[in-house]
C-alpha cells in the first residue's frame, strides 16, 4: 500500500478535511494529489474538478499573505505549521479555516509531499464575514 492510498484510507471516514499535495512548493506547483469528502463538502469542490490544482485556489483578498508564507517557510525547513487564514469555497463564500499542515521527506530530507488537515472554524458573534469573491 502507498502511502496516498495509506492516507486515503485513513482520512476517507474522517470529519475534518484532509488534502494532499506534492513537495513542489514554487509555482506552478504544489498540486493538490488527494482530498477526501469533507473537504469536497466544506469548499463545495468535486475531488476531479481540484485534483492537479494549486491550493492557492482557495485563496482570495482576506487570505493573509504572511500566512501563506510562514506555512511554506515552515514545509520548506521539513516542520509542521499550525495556522487560520481567509479561505474561499467554490461558491466564492469565504470561510476562516483552521489548517495543520505537516511534511512527508524523503530520506535525503527532500518534501514529497505536505498533508494538511483543515476545518472551518465558526464565525464569532458580532465578527463581519470577508468579503465574496466571484469564481469564474
Amino acid at each position: 500500500m502507498s502511502l496516498r492510498d495509506l492516507i486515503a484510507a485513513l482520512a476517507a471516514n474522517l470529519d475534518i478535511a484532509v488534502v494532499v499535495t506534492d513537495g513542489q512548493l514554487s509555482p506552478p506547483g504544489p498540486n493538490i494529489l488527494y482530498v477526501n469528502a469533507t473537504f469536497e463538502r466544506m469548499t463545495g469542490y468535486g475531488r476531479d474538478e481540484i485534483l492537479g490544482e494549486n491550493p492557492r485556489i482557495f485563496q482570495g483578498p482576506g487570505t493573509s499573505l504572511a500566512a501563506r508564507k510562514q506555512m511554506a517557510r515552515a514545509l520548506r525547513n521539513g516542520e509542521r505549521h499550525s495556522t487560520t487564514m481567509v479561505n474561499y469555497r467554490k461558491s466564492g463564500e469565504a470561510y476562516l479555516c483552521a489548517i495543520d499542515v505537516f511534511p512527508i521527506l524523503g530520506p535525503d530530507g527532500a518534501l514529497l509531499n505536505a498533508v494538511a488537515l483543515e476545518r472551518e472554524v465558526e464565525r464569532r458573534p458580532g465578527r463581519r464575514p470577508a468579503a465574496r469573491v466571484s469564481r469564474g
